[in-house]
């Protein structure tokens, strides 16, 4: 197999050392100009007067490079993302390489293959890859976003998850190798990730045994969609994983590439790819074929380097746009919904509405960030023609997956998001919640300027916080909380709330703010007499407070606090009313002495003075 191997690179690639040179180039290429864009380190100021009198002498004038300067990466320019006005572009169309070792039934490729390439070179040794349904795709941006192969995808799982090893440029202008052992972060986030953490430069990824598949397409009349649709909820729901397979809703007009059955009509297409014998595919399908009648049959045995007839996807470039949303099931409801919104009689300005059927090893849990694999299917929006075009398209899609809600999981695939889909809040929706934020985490530590941020982006974690500042955080909260037991145990007159905000040797010294009343109050301890003093005290007032503007400072299991507490009294049953003005308002200040109990805190001591006083202070007097 080795010599095999090594007479079949050479056939192929009868320049290996060019190649290899060429590659080596590319990848320096990049990693010089990342680095280029980068901030540079400010030098002591030694150096910054030296560079001055240099530039000086030289008649030059100084300058430095800007910062941050935005980077987007460009291999096939497959999926349409957003303008790279003001920003380097980074083509890696030329970085074309591919080997495969067939031993270790791996393929090694550069930035810019496309899946036809590697196909090319691996089925002569009986080896095929989880790609996509286009040849034309690059192989690094369809796995990078998951990679949903409607080939082998239900059998296998995403080709993100067979992804071994992937060399990277990042922010920082390092080339890395990253694999599980060496950067475990980075390589859990690229996966996934897409192009948010560097410029992938190479990638290494399995692949499958497999010459041949039972594959191909039923086409139908779209006036026959219910009666398709319905029986393919029901082969998908018992499908085996060997099946996998898709289903679209069509209207495509007659443009060249565009077969004339299908020009300028509704049609329905299913298309099909198992990995069995052809009598299991024939007893799988045959509840589709006796659907309705059948306008074309293509399925059967088929050598895997055919795959492209399956979809066959257009091989011209145009502007497209694309909308997606995950199903967690294809009821019965679900298909007369899909239907009314896309079927025979809805007015549909789209080109097609696709769903792909998930589940199977698609399902199973990987450690990388694809997520949504409890999805059992992928909706999928398209529509070709001019820009001008789209803004129906979009609003179409938007009632399409609006009705679709009642189903969706609210996730969306990454892979089949466009132009429309790159706010913040649609990017975060193609991930789980978890993931996302180590998403950002790791974003932060390998680009924390945002330099690839010309895609659907991952803004970098702002300000992670410390162990520390955590901790101080959670302290001022658990203060606040005893200010406020204590000022709530006195509104209602609540003994167990207000002992819980105090110490056992609580120390309340209210003689500040009564003194300027004409009230006499002894500075009360410990727990048991603050609280049987004060709750008798204020007991027969309709008592409001409300603690505001609290400065806490915490050395270890203590803290100093100062506060503002508003105090509002009223006659029991009287509150505020207009026509009644008894009343008295105080604001008062709080000085608060903390001891920490647990996760707690608790008032060790409490000192009220009367900041603000106004209304009739015979309120507050015993008697009146």
């Amino acid at each position: 197999m080795e010599c095999a191997h090594a007479r079949f690179t050479h056939a192929r690639r009868s320049g290996r050392a060019d190649h290899r040179s060429r590659a080596r180039t590319g990848r320096r290429r990049v990693r010089r100009g990342v680095r280029a864009l980068q901030p540079l380190r400010d030098p002591s100021p030694l150096r910054r007067r030296r560079r001055r009198e240099q530039h000086r002498r030289a008649g030059r004038r100084p300058f430095r490079r800007p910062t941050a300067i935005a980077v987007a990466v460009l291999a096939t320019g497959h999926q349409a993302t957003v303008p790279a006005d003001d920003a380097v572009l980074i083509t890696t169309h030329r970085m074309a390489r591919v080997d495969i070792d067939p031993a270790a039934r791996t393929a090694h490729v550069t930035a810019g293959v496309r899946w036809q390439q590697v196909i090319d070179a691996a089925v002569p040794f009986g080896l095929a890859p989880l790609n996509g349904s286009s040849p034309l795709v690059g192989v690094v941006g369809y796995t990078l976003g998951g990679g949903l192969s409607p080939t082998m995808g239900r059998a296998h799982g995403w080709a993100a998850d067979h992804v071994t090893s992937l060399e990277a440029v990042t922010a920082d202008g390092a080339l890395r190798h990253v694999d599980a052992a060496s950067e475990p972060d980075l390589f859990w986030a690229l996966r996934g990730g897409k192009s948010n953490f560097g410029v992938v430069t190479a990638m290494e990824f399995a692949l499958f045994p497999v010459t041949r598949l039972w594959a191909g397409g039923l086409f139908f009349d779209g006036a026959d969609a219910a009666a398709v649709l319905h029986a393919y909820a029901r082969v998908t729901a018992d499908a085996p994983d060997e099946l996998s397979s898709s289903i679209a809703l069509l209207r495509l007009p007659a443009l060249p590439g565009v077969p004339a059955f299908l020009a300028d009509r509704f049609a329905v297409h299913v298309r099909i790819s198992y990995l069995g014998p052809a009598a299991e595919a024939t007893e799988l399908v045959a509840p589709l074929r006796a659907a309705a009648p059948v306008l074309v049959d293509t399925l059967g045995p088929m050598p895997y380097a055919s795959f492209a007839q399956i979809h066959n996807d257009p091989a011209d470039p145009a502007p497209f746009m694309e909308r997606t949303a995950m199903l967690r099931s294809l009821t019965a409801e679900a298909v007369e919904e899909l239907l009314a919104g896309a079927g025979p009689t809805a007015d549909c300005p789209a080109h097609f509405v696709e769903l792909r059927h998930l589940g199977g090893a698609l399902a199973r849990s990987a450690d990388n960030a694809v997520g949504h694999r409890d999805a059992a299917f992928a909706l999928w929006v398209v529509g070709v023609g001019a820009p001008d075009a789209f803004t129906a398209m979009n609003a179409y899609a938007d009632t399409l997956l609006q009705r679709m809600r009642p189903w969706s999981t609210g996730g969306r695939y990454l892979n089949f998001m466009a132009a429309q889909d790159t706010g913040v809040s649609d990017v975060s929706a193609a991930y789980d919640e978890a993931d996302h934020h180590r998403l950002r985490s790791i974003k932060r530590r390998f680009d924390p300027h945002n330099l690839f941020r010309l895609n659907h982006n991952i803004p970098p974690e702002e300000h992670p916080m410390n162990d520390d500042r955590l901790q101080l955080l959670t302290d001022h909260a658990a203060i606040a909380d005893a200010l406020h037991r204590y000022a709530a145990g006195l509104d209602h007159g609540d003994a167990d709330l207000l002992a819980s905000a105090l110490t056992e040797d609580a120390v309340v010294d209210l003689t500040p703010a009564t003194g300027r009343i004409g009230l006499e109050f002894p500075v009360l301890k410990p727990r048991e007499v603050v609280v049987g003093a004060l709750i008798p005290a204020v007991g027969p007032l309709d008592t409001s407070h409300v603690i505001s503007n609290i400065r806490a400072t915490v050395d270890g299991d203590t803290a100093r606090v100062h506060c503002y507490a508003m105090a509002q009294h009223y006659l029991p049953q009287e509150g505020p009313g207009p026509d009644r003005t008894r009343h008295a308002l105080m604001m008062n200040r709080y000085e608060a002495d903390l001891t920490r109990d647990g996760r707690t805190w608790r008032i060790s001591r409490l000192t009220i003075d009367n900041a603000w006083f106004e209304g009739d202070e015979t309120v507050l007097l015993p008697g009146d």
